[in-house]
C-alpha cells in the first residue's frame, strides 16, 4: 500500500485495531492513524489513545487509553477511577463499570510509569493484568481512524 509506506516515511503508521477492548471508541477492524514520534515532542497525557507493546507479551501490541501519569496513586474498583484522591469521569465507558466484578486495585506509579487501560473494560487486556507501563513501552499516540475495514 503506497499510502501506508508514504506514512511510515513520514513518522506515521497505519495499524489495523484487533479486537474490541477499545469499544466503542474503536471496534475490531478499524484503521487507526498512529503518530510515531508523537512521544517525543511531549509525553503522553492522561486520556490520550495510546499504542503500546503488551509488557507480558513482547512483541505483541495494543491500544489503550492513558488514565494515570507518574508518580500519581491510582484506586480502580467497578464503581470508579480515582487518582490522588480525586475522582476522576470517564464519560468514554458510556455506563459500562470502571473494573471487573469484585476487582479493588490500587498502584503507587513511579517516575516513568503510567497506567493503561481498555475503554471496554470487561474484554480488555491492560494495566490491570500487567500493571504500570513504563514510557518506552509506547509507540505511539492515535491521531485519526480514517478508515474502516471493508469485508
Amino acid at each position: 500500500m503506497v499510502l501506508g509506506r508514504l506514512l511510515n516515511v513520514l513518522a506515521a503508521q497505519l495499524v489495523l485495531v484487533r479486537g474490541d477492548s477499545m469499544a466503542p471508541l474503536l471496534r475490531d477492524g478499524t484503521w487507526l492513524l498512529v503518530s510515531r514520534r508523537a512521544h517525543r515532542h511531549r509525553p503522553p497525557d492522561r486520556f490520550d489513545v495510546v499504542r503500546l507493546e503488551d509488557p507480558s507479551r513482547p512483541g505483541h501490541w495494543t491500544i489503550k487509553r492513558v488514565v494515570a501519569l507518574p508518580c500519581e496513586q491510582v484506586q480502580l474498583d467497578s464503581d470508579r477511577l480515582t487518582v490522588d484522591g480525586e475522582e476522576v469521569a470517564e464519560p468514554y465507558l458510556r455506563g459500562r463499570p470502571h473494573a471487573g466484578p469484585g476487582q479493588q486495585l490500587e498502584w503507587q506509579l513511579g517516575r516513568n510509569e503510567y497506567i493503561v487501560l481498555g475503554d471496554n473494560r470487561l474484554a480488555s487486556r491492560d494495566s490491570r493484568n500487567y500493571g504500570p507501563v513504563r514510557l518506552d513501552a509506547f509507540r505511539g499516540r492515535a491521531m485519526w481512524r480514517p478508515w474502516k475495514r471493508i469485508s
